[in-house]
């Protein structure tokens, strides 16, 4: 199983409404027919501009649409997430040691950190306070209160294209970034 690519505003307490986000990934495509029946939208097939959108490194990516069985969710399609009450923070298997924002030292609590993605804790080496959200993930995961997650993609070999990430921000007034994190657990 692969993971996902998260976007998600620059400032994670931001939460710009669902309404306009919803709209930039029907209008770009991204967003296929809902994968649930369910009333509210929040989980759908990949639509025609996913692969359009979504720029794959590597010379021939192995990429899904459809799903094998009811249960199977190893292949490409879309989740929103949010707004969430606080900030949420995805990290994966292979997450990286962060790096405080003031002296780049790698810290190696950030499992505990992670916990608390808003509590402040000082660095152990130059005593700056920050708060886990705050550190450098080196785009090893995402966190927000308001995201969308691409599912089934490999980290570092899926990242957003320029102009979603530009839509994004014209339509939610908020700079967007991206990461990449395991699959959450939302169906």
């Amino acid at each position: 199983m692969n993971g996902s690519l998260y976007l998600f505003p620059v400032l994670p307490e931001d939460a710009p409404d669902l309404a306009p986000v919803l709209g930039v990934i029907e209008a770009l495509q991204i967003a296929g027919k809902p994968l649930t029946e369910a009333l509210d939208k929040r989980v759908f097939h990949a639509g025609d501009g996913f692969v359009r959108e979504v720029i794959f490194a590597g010379c021939s990516p192995h990429l899904r649409f459809e799903p094998t069985h009811t249960d199977d969710r190893d292949f490409c399609h879309l989740v929103l997430h949010g707004p969430l009450p606080a900030p949420r923070l995805f990290t994966g298997s292979r997450t990286g040691w962060p790096r405080c924002p003031s002296c780049r030292t790698r810290l190696d609590d950030w499992r505990v950190r992670a916990t608390a993605p808003l509590s402040a804790q000082p660095c152990p080496a130059c005593e700056v306070t920050c708060r886990a959200i705050d550190l450098d993930w080196r785009k090893q995961t995402a966190i927000g209160r308001l995201l969308v997650e691409l599912r089934n993609v490999f980290p570092g070999e899926a990242t957003p294209s320029d102009r979603l990430l530009s839509v994004l921000r014209e339509a939610t007034g908020s700079d967007w970034r991206y990461g990449w994190a395991a699959m959450s657990e939302a169906p």
